[in-house]
């Protein structure tokens, strides 16, 4: 009986593992089922650690007990760990014949730096499972479950409950790195994968064109995951990390594909296609993995085919990536883990609430994610390394600051949201026939009020100027950066100073058809009531104001105040144009299908009111 179990200790095989019979008692836990007070076994991996699909980390020496000598069982068990490392080690070094040592990557100098500021917390584990959040009145019925286990010092088989809604990790992950060979990328990945140099000159092109404007990935992290693949081999269960690595190449290709047209060394469109190709064959895969690479690869999936001519597509992938986010509790805020932990979460929840908000605008549909649902802070503030194998440039700049752009992003949708909430929600339709009620009236002039003072506090460094183009000859990476973030900022401003007088603008819409001649050369008005017509036309301001002109005396508001603000947003965002040299930047990285949403909002602005009133100037 022990030469069986030892010879499943040596194996390593995780089927062999997972079907071991737990102990009562062990005198020798591993350092999460100490943590969490559950039942260990003798052998490493031990059974909880490979069923939640996280690394077995045994205690360290020095951890023991002091006075107290280790007993047999323990002696026997440490044997025992070091029994399949040896093996494990040696299998690795025969099966990929790959050496040991890895080459020092571009970014690792400013890595180190960062490690010795403090700025980046120890080498992530690749896979982590998350713990259970305590949701209180909103736990699940197996979060229940598992706290009843827990008062027997018991732990639920996931394996048996990944049937049942939040009951286990949903596709598993094949198998932990410690027993497992490495194999190639292409073999995991069931395609074709481009080689290092190929993938450094890809991701510059997506931190380039993409990284600044949707901050998904996490630079710190999934640097150093992308130096354990750098040889070309994996583990399967780096899969999540690999699918999310395709996705960011596949995007940076089609980007590369517009620089380089002619390029004969590489058909970088093929490359795009054959990489997103792969993702989307992976994708009921990857929506059943309770991953954050999984949520990652989602939000860039959905933000790359919203401005691709795929936008009922995107508008799924957001529903999908919500409740993935609901599932790894990522609307809950972390406080235990590594800084680096907690900050990528929090940027990632982040980047949907805004992807919400903004997909709410341009569908006109309701918000998917309340307000009252979460409670995560922002993200802190730090830099990154946009630069991997072009260790020239890297010299000229070290780090760049994206983030004060999620920040404020983030607090303009905050500022909007209640807005958007009654204007998008179950009511909208009625809200567009009737004039608004006083709560809603005072709603709509107090979120404005609100994004007025967040524009005047802007930092000057964070705020465009309209009336000065950039020249591209004197200008490096980050100011490139900025100068989109910016415009980004700008545009989204006068956009939801728009969108907050989108009711007004249909029921202005409304009068103008009641208005146009109908079959007999009268008008639609005519038709249903004669009185209608008269007064003839008047002016958009008077015509359709979002208050009367009582309210508006009460509010403080002059009545053409309502119509100047969204009037002058939809002049400052075609006044865009003006500036070619900002324009074309923008053509060239991920914002240029997003200016082109704003500018057929603020057109259609521009529109009614040329329609309202024809002969003005």
């Amino acid at each position: 009986m022990s030469e069986s179990r030892q010879q499943a200790s040596d194996d390593g095989s995780p089927a062999i593992i997972a079907s071991r019979r737990l102990p009562t008692r062990v005198s020798n836990a591993c350092n999460r089922c100490r943590r969490n007070k559950s039942r260990c076994d003798a052998f490493r991996p031990c059974s909880l650690c490979v069923r939640a699909n996280v690394d077995c980390e045994q205690v360290s020496l020095d951890e023991h007990p002091k006075g107290r000598p280790q007993s047999r069982s323990e002696r026997r068990a440490s044997k025992l760990r070091k029994r399949p490392q040896a093996t494990i080690s040696h299998n690795v070094r025969s099966a990929t014949s790959l050496p040991t040592e890895q080459p020092r990557s571009p970014g690792e100098d400013f890595l180190a730096r960062n490690v010795e500021n403090g700025h980046v917390a120890e080498t992530i584990t690749q896979n982590v499972s998350w713990p259970s959040l305590d949701y209180g009145e909103s736990e699940s019925a197996m979060g229940i479950a598992r706290k009843i286990y827990r008062l027997g010092s018991q732990t639920i088989d996931e394996n048996q409950t990944s049937a049942i809604p939040d009951g286990g990790a949903g596709t598993r992950t094949p198998l932990p790195r410690n027993g497992c060979q490495r194999l190639p990328i292409s073999t995991i990945l069931d395609g074709r994968f481009p080689d290092l140099g190929t993938i450094y000159l890809l991701l510059e092109e997506y931190f380039e064109a993409v990284h600044w404007f949707s901050l998904v990935v996490y630079e710190p992290k999934f640097r150093r995951q992308l130096q354990s693949i750098e040889d070309g081999y994996a583990h399967p269960s780096e899969a999540p990390f690999l699918t999310l690595l395709s996705t960011v190449l596949g995007m940076a290709a089609w980007y590369q594909s517009k620089k380089r047209p002619h390029d004969i060394s590489q058909n970088w469109r093929l490359w795009s296609d054959d990489l997103l190709k792969t993702v989307e064959m992976r994708l009921v895969q990857v929506m059943d993995q309770r991953s954050l690479a999984a949520v990652q690869t989602l939000i860039l999936l959905g933000s790359h085919h919203v401005y691709h001519g795929r936008p009922n597509l995107s508008f799924a992938l957001l529903g999908a990536t919500i409740k993935m986010s609901h599932a790894l509790g990522l609307h809950r805020g972390q406080k235990d883990g590594s800084f680096d932990d907690i900050e990528e979460r929090k940027r990632v929840w982040w980047t949907i609430y805004t992807w919400d908000r903004f997909a709410s605008i341009s569908y006109g549909r309701p918000l998917s994610i309340n307000d009252e649902d979460y409670n995560v802070d922002l993200p802190a503030k730090f830099s990154e390394s946009p630069f991997f194998g072009s260790e020239a440039t890297q010299a000229q700049v070290t780090s760049v600051c994206y983030s004060p752009y999620q920040t404020e992003l983030t607090q303009l949708y905050l500022i909007a949201s209640p807005a958007l909430k009654k204007i998008f929600g179950s009511l909208s339709a009625r809200a567009t026939c009737q004039y608004f009620d006083s709560e809603h009236r005072s709603l709509i002039t107090n979120v404005i009020q609100r994004l007025s003072s967040w524009r005047r506090r802007l930092p000057t460094e964070l705020c465009l100027d309209l009336k000065r183009d950039y020249d591209p000859s004197t200008t490096g990476w980050s100011v490139r950066a900025h100068l989109l973030q910016f415009l980004s900022l700008q545009l989204t401003f006068d956009n939801l100073l728009i969108v907050l007088h989108r009711p007004f603008l249909a029921r202005q819409l409304e009068n103008l058809s009641l208005s146009s001649p109908g079959p007999n050369g009268s008008s639609v008005a005519e038709m249903i009531s004669p009185s209608a017509s008269h007064g003839g036309p008047q002016s958009l301001a008077s015509q359709g104001s979002v208050h009367s002109p009582h309210e508006n005396q009460e509010l403080g508001i002059e009545p053409t105040a309502i119509s100047e603000q969204w009037w002058d947003a939809a002049v400052r965002t075609a006044s865009v144009t003006e500036l070619p040299q900002l324009t074309q930047l923008a053509t060239e990285s991920h914002l240029v299908a997003f200016v082109a949403m704003n500018m057929f909002n603020a057109a259609i602005v521009l529109i009614l009111v040329a329609l309202s009133d024809p002969l003005s100037d």
